[in-house]
This record gives structure tokens, sequence and C-alpha cells, in this order.
């Protein structure tokens, strides 16, 4: 909070100091004073921004934990998988965006594809090291009692994963909100994104400066949220911690 407060000042003394005008930077008083004004407009693109991030972090997680178990069933899998996976970070996302818009539309699935490309390669990545750092000796064991391979998903790869999963997920829910701005942005009639397109074509840098402060916002709220589910879900890493 400190630092925070101290970034504020700092920003209200530049604009003051200097006696910037609005249209170049405005204060921090503007900017609030432009998301009270323009909260009955701004409530609709908010909305449709966060349900296309939930959805498209829905789908990635989805897609995400079924390559990872694909991928940990062989070495043949893997090596089938993995290059692929790899490569798919190497596509810009300015690339892919349109194509997946062409594709798919202007409409909602298409925001939704591209936040689950931007957001399923950290979760599927790091589920795949929880699988591969399970020991051995403890499959056995659970093989040897006569454990089903549901029976070793659900009591020994999952917990093992869990982990791996939420921390995956912790760098999905930040940019997660990013992919559907850049979504919005191609091609859109609602949403954060072409409320910032908006307001840069009519010069509007307060309503812009807005709108970044609730990406901001939002993009904390998700990575909130899933640091304290994660800490729920993985109780144990918490007293190895304070151990």
């Amino acid at each position: 909070m400190a630092g925070l407060v101290l970034f504020v000042a700092a920003w209200q003394g530049i604009v003051s100091g200097f006696r910037l005008p609005p249209y170049l930077l405005p204060s921090p008083v503007q900017t609030v004073r432009s998301l009270v004004q323009d909260a009955d407009l701004l409530g609709p693109h908010l909305a449709m921004t966060l349900v296309e991030t939930l959805a498209g972090l829905v789908l990635a997680v989805s897609l995400g934990i079924s390559i990872a178990v694909l991928m940990s069933a062989s070495r043949w899998t893997r090596d089938l998988l993995y290059p692929p996976l790899v490569l798919s970070q190497a596509i810009p996302l300015m690339a892919i965006a349109p194509l997946i818009l062409i594709w798919f539309g202007l409409g909602i699935l298409a925001k939704v594809l591209i936040v689950a490309f931007v957001c399923f390669f950290p979760v599927a990545v790091n589920a795949y090291e929880g699988f591969r750092a399970v020991d051995p000796a403890y499959r056995d064991l659970l093989t040897t009692l006569g454990a089903t391979r549901a029976d070793r998903y659900r009591h020994l790869y999952l917990p093992a994963t869990l982990p791996g999963i939420v921390a995956g997920l912790k760098l999905s829910a930040t940019y997660s909100v990013l992919g559907a701005i850049v979504g919005e942005w191609l091609g859109g009639s609602r949403g954060l994104g072409v409320y910032m397109t908006r307001s840069l074509q009519s010069f509007r840098t307060d309503r812009l400066f807005g709108a970044i402060l609730v990406v901001m916002a939002l993009s904390y709220g998700l990575f909130t949220i899933v640091d304290i589910a994660g800490a729920r879900l993985t109780p144990w890493l918490g007293r190895r911690t304070h151990a």
C-alpha cells in the first residue's frame, strides 16, 4: 500500500509540477473522475471482458491438464506433443489473433479462444512437470495394492500436480485479461479493448488511463483469487513453509 500511495503521489506531482494537459497525461484525480462518470458505460464493457477471460481460463485449464496427462502417459505421446506445444508459443499473439478472428468470427468465441491460446501453455507445462516429479515407488506401491489407473490419478498424481497447476494458473490469470483485450482491439463491439480503442480515437486519455487501471485491478483480482484457492487446495505447502 505504501508503494502504491507513493506511486500515485509521484504521478500527481508530475502532472501538477509540469502542468501537463489532460490529453497528454491525466492526473489520478481526473482518471478516477472519468471512471465514476463513465461507470454506466464502462460496466457492460467490463462484464464482456470478464466473461471472455473466465471462459478462456476454464478452457485453457481443461486443455492444459489434458495435454499434460497425454504427455505423461508415455514417452511416445510426450515426444509427439511437446515440440508443437513449445513451438505454439513462438507464434506472435498479434499474428495468430487475427487468424482466429477470421476463422471464428468477431463474436465471443474468438475472444475465448485467444485467451485460451495465451493461457494454456503455463498450465500444461507446470502440470506435466508435476507428473514427472511423482516418485515411481509410490506408483508401484499403489499398483501393488490393487489401485486402478483412476485411483492413481486421484490419490497420487493429482495431489502431486496441484502445486504446479496452481503456479501455472497464476501466470495464466495475469495474461488472460491481456488476451481478451487484444481480441477486442482487433474486432468486436463490446469489451474493455473496444472501450480503450474508442477512448484513444477521441483523445480521451483520462478514459484510457481509467480503463488501464480497471484492467490492472482485474488481473490482480484474478491472481489473488487463484492464489487463495491454491492455498486452500494445497494446505500442506503452507504447513511446510511455516515449519
